[in-house]
C-alpha cells in the first residue's frame, strides 16, 4: 500500500480523512437532508478506534466559527448532544456487570 497523501486539499481535520465534512461545508446551498447523508457516510467510515463524540467536537472546533449557520454545523451540534447521551448509557452496568 502507498502512504501517499492526496494532492487535493480536503481540510486538516484528522477525523475527516476522506474530506466528507470539509466538502459538505463547501457545497453551495446544501440543505440539511444532504448534510445528514454526508454525516452518516462520514460516521460509518470513521475509524473504530476514534471516539465519535471527540471527533464531532474536533469538527465543530474546525468549522463552527467560520460557518455558524450552516446546516452541517447544526447537525454536528445535534450529533454531539446525542453522542454524549450514548457514552453515558454505555457506562451503565447491570447487576451481572454487563455494560448496557
Amino acid at each position: 500500500m502507498s502512504d501517499k497523501k492526496s494532492k487535493i486539499f480536503k481540510g486538516d481535520v484528522n477525523c475527516d480523512e476522506k474530506g466528507l465534512i470539509f466538502e459538505a461545508y463547501n457545497i453551495e446551498n446544501i440543505d440539511s437532508s444532504s448534510c445528514r447523508v454526508i454525516f452518516f457516510d462520514w460516521l460509518i467510515s470513521l475509524d473504530q478506534s476514534i471516539d465519535q463524540g471527540e471527533a464531532i467536537t474536533e469538527l465543530l472546533k474546525a468549522y463552527s466559527s467560520s460557518f455558524p449557520n450552516h446546516p452541517m454545523t447544526e447537525l454536528l451540534i445535534e450529533g454531539q448532544k446525542k453522542s454524549l447521551g450514548i457514552r453515558q448509557k454505555r457506562r451503565v452496568k447491570n447487576s451481572k456487570g454487563a455494560i448496557l
